[in-house]
């Protein structure tokens, strides 16, 4: 499925995580272990070039660690200079041309590592490719279990071919969920409408048999469930990601360049959700400025 995994490095039990991750989704892929140091090469700043140097190579070094404590001897390793981390691995997935960038949450580190708390939040806003969260302190397995995220939106879509997708090369079971947000209905005049009650159950009825007919179109032999359920969206996700090993959602596209944004929903997934998140974006083929040469002399 994933053919080239990027996993962003934090130094912390983050990295640990997302190496995990990767290699439980994508266990055939070629991995790419990546960290960012925070240097910005602007002439004013070119008497600290020795102070470059050494947070390149303690980076590189703690890589190396990474790696070996893996035992993934085939792995690369990559160390970029950049104040930020998550342009770093979205300038990286560009460059190599990566399937899938994993990351995890956890607490912040030292100087010159990469803190991926909130940064996995910026990771997946401009990413050009899927983005999956490991967990804090999570369970993090092969999944066996994988839920779906559905609205009929584009973005859902392409997040329901590749969960699909994803099932088939792990051999795991799919469970589509679409919520129909019935606590959204509108008063009359202030007044709650009349048989509300009998309202809900049109409307999920109606959206079970959209997502029955987008499922029968899948042609997949994968064993799959997709329920329709109403009330809160965040809430009924949160429930379908405490069932499965591996949530798997869609993002807005936004823009010319489609790239992610983040919705509130998606947004508190990554951050609360019992199980790893996947999101999804609808398409990102843009071009961003190379790495720095520093950069890949630091790749190994």
């Amino acid at each position: 499925m994933f053919k080239k995994v990027i996993v962003g490095d934090d130094g912390l039990d983050g990295g640990r995580d997302a190496l995990a991750l990767a290699q439980a989704i994508a266990p055939d892929a070629e991995l790419i272990i990546a960290s960012a140091y925070p240097w910005d090469a602007t002439p004013s700043r070119f008497t600290q070039l020795g102070y470059a140097n050494i947070l390149r190579d303690d980076t590189t070094k703690a890589l190396r660690r990474r790696r070996e404590e893996a035992g993934l001897s085939d792995a690369r390793i990559v160390a970029i200079p950049d104040s930020s981390p998550a342009r770093a691995l979205h300038r990286l997935a560009e460059q190599e041309q990566a399937d899938l960038l994993v990351v995890g949450s956890a607490r912040h580190g030292a100087i010159g590592r990469m803190l991926l708390g909130d940064v996995s939040r910026d990771v997946l806003h401009g990413s050009p490719c899927p983005v999956a969260v490991a967990p804090l302190d999570g369970d993090i397995r092969r999944p066996a279990r994988i839920g779906i995220a559905f609205d009929h939106s584009p973005e859902a879509e392409r997040a329901l071919a590749v969960g699909v997708g994803l099932a088939e090369a792990l051999g795991a079971a799919v469970e589509v969920r679409e919520v129909v947000a019935a606590d959204l209905l509108p008063a009359i005049g202030g007044y709650p409408i009349a048989r509300l009650d009998e309202i809900e159950q049109e409307l999920v009825g109606d959206a079970q048999a959209r997502l029955d007919a987008v499922v029968a179109g899948l042609g997949t032999s994968v064993a799959l469930r997709a329920r329709a359920v109403d009330g809160d969206l965040g809430a009924r996700l949160a429930e379908l990601a405490g069932e499965v090993d591996l949530l798997v959602c869609g993002s807005r596209a936004w823009g010319a360049v489609r790239r992610v944004v983040l919705g509130s929903t998606a947004n508190r997934l990554i951050h609360h959700a019992a199980c790893p998140v996947m999101v999804v974006p609808r398409s990102a083929d843009v071009e961003l400025p190379a790495l720095p040469a520093d950069a890949e002399a630091a790749t190994a």
